[in-house]
């Protein structure tokens, strides 16, 4: 129910078209959620966000390297 409800959420359903899908989803009809497409800033985020992680720096260190890392 919780992925259901997440697909419902991602792809902005409301009312009846809602509870169609939570119902196909629950019923195991429906298959995974669509693949979304990242913009180009989602994407450099998530790679900036992987290399802070490698890197595991703290407050204000992090902060610094995503600013850099964000800006090219």
């Amino acid at each position: 129910m919780k992925s259901c409800n997440a697909d419902a959420g991602m792809q902005k359903l409301a009312g009846d078209a809602r509870k169609s899908f939570m119902a196909d989803g629950l019923a195991g009809k429906t298959t995974a959620a669509p693949e979304t497409v990242l913009t180009p800033q989602q994407a450099k985020k998530k790679s900036c966000n992987a290399d802070s992680s490698a890197k595991s720096p703290k407050g204000a260190d992090r902060k610094a390297f995503m600013n850099t890392c964000l800006k090219g």
